[in-house]
């Protein structure tokens, strides 16, 4: 036997083997040799290699483990992704209170009033058919909401012909005269401050 030492630091003999059969050796006689039991092969002590051990780590050296990141990267992960759904969420809450408010007002006319609505026009006629000549007196009956004013209102009287542009007769009140049978069109367009103005149309029936 052999003296070695273990990783732990004690001592203990290492078991010889023989270097022909592989058979465990008994103890060297005084000359230095040992002669194997099983193959009967004499060997010197010292020719033989007792087993060898793996060098102790000094246990303050050890490397202390590294800690897994799987917990850490899903963490991470997760709160990466609730991060994102938070923003979005916010977005989409910015985004519908912006569109709500943005139909909730009412459009801004170019001379920077903000009607309610805009104005209704109907006309009233002393008459509606009659021989030629025909006069008949027309009247714009205007109804503005509140916010909202109208102006002074155009009429024009038929015939009209394509691509032909009507002389405009202006006033709340005006008259007109057909002198040869047929059905015309009478149109009044009113202005107003909400810049969608009014309109409305009614035929007359010269004989």
């Amino acid at each position: 036997m052999v003296e070695e030492i273990d990783p732990s630091g004690a001592v203990k003999e290492a078991a010889l083997t023989c270097p022909r059969c592989g058979a465990p050796l008994p103890v060297p006689s005084e000359d230095g040799f040992v002669t194997c039991e099983y193959c009967r092969v004499r060997t010197e002590v010292s020719q033989l290699v007792p087993p060898q051990y793996p060098p102790s780590i000094p246990e303050e050296v050890v490397p202390p483990e590294e800690p897994t990141l799987e917990s850490t990267e899903g963490d991470e992960r997760r709160s990466s992704v609730y991060y994102v759904a938070r923003v979005v969420a916010v977005i989409v809450v910015i985004v519908v209170i912006l569109a709500v408010f943005e139909t909730s007002q009412p459009q801004m006319n170019p001379g920077g009033i903000i009607p309610v609505a805009h104005c209704s026009v109907t006309i009233n006629a002393s008459a509606t058919s009659g021989p030629a000549p025909f006069t008949a007196t027309f009247t714009a009956q205007v109804t503005t909401p509140p916010g909202d004013t109208a102006s002074v209102p155009e009429w024009q009287f038929g015939p009209f012909p394509p691509g032909f542009d009507l002389n405009y007769t202006y006033g709340t009140t005006v008259t007109h005269t057909w002198n040869t049978s047929g059905s015309y069109g009478v149109h009044v367009t009113v202005p107003d401050s909400s810049g969608l103005g009014c309109y409305y149309d009614m035929s007359v029936n010269v004989t």
